[in-house]
């Protein structure tokens, strides 16, 4: 079983723009939720890799748009308002696609697992990025590595799944 959980996470690291806000990318989450319940894993393990892809899209468009205006955002708090509708977006996805809602019977605390999981995802994200930028003002503004806050996010969500695999 830790074979699978090794591969399954290894997947997320070698692929990690699986999730996305378009039809294919959302068939592709239900795929990996029903493969994930297949080998026995539990919706929250996916879901922190869905809470990392919130984050992640939220500050790319928000980079995006900043770039295409001149390197100043279009409204205040404009990084806040795209990791809103980033959260926002997979969530609708997620219950179109019947992994999230009121019918679905996997549930931790009376949330969906999957929705559990993303939201665990999206706090591991904060925090790995705060660890990037204390390392960072720790090395005189360099990174000690090459890649160091991608490094740091996919270590943290891969330490969180694991500590969420050995819980459920």
């Amino acid at each position: 079983m830790r074979t699978v959980l090794v591969s399954f996470i290894s997947l997320f690291i070698l692929i990690p723009s699986a999730f996305a806000h378009c039809p294919l990318c959302t068939a592709a989450t239900g795929a990996a939720v029903a493969v994930t319940r297949l080998y026995g894993l539990d919706d929250s393990i996916v879901g922190v890799f869905v809470g990392g892809m919130v984050v992640a899209t939220g500050l790319w468009i928000s980079n995006l748009l900043k770039r295409i205006n001149g390197n100043k955002e279009y409204v205040k708090f404009q990084p806040a308002i795209t990791l809103l509708l980033s959260f926002i977006l997979t969530i609708v996805t997620l219950y179109f696609a019947n992994l999230v809602g009121p019918n679905n019977p996997f549930k931790i605390l009376g949330i969906d697992r999957i929705l559990f999981g993303t939201l665990v995802g999206i706090g591991i994200s904060f925090m790995s990025f705060k660890v990037h930028n204390l390392l960072r003002i720790y090395n005189k503004n360099r990174n000690f590595i090459p890649y160091q806050s991608i490094l740091i996010l996919i270590v943290s969500l891969a330490i969180s799944s694991s500590i969420l695999y050995m819980l459920m």
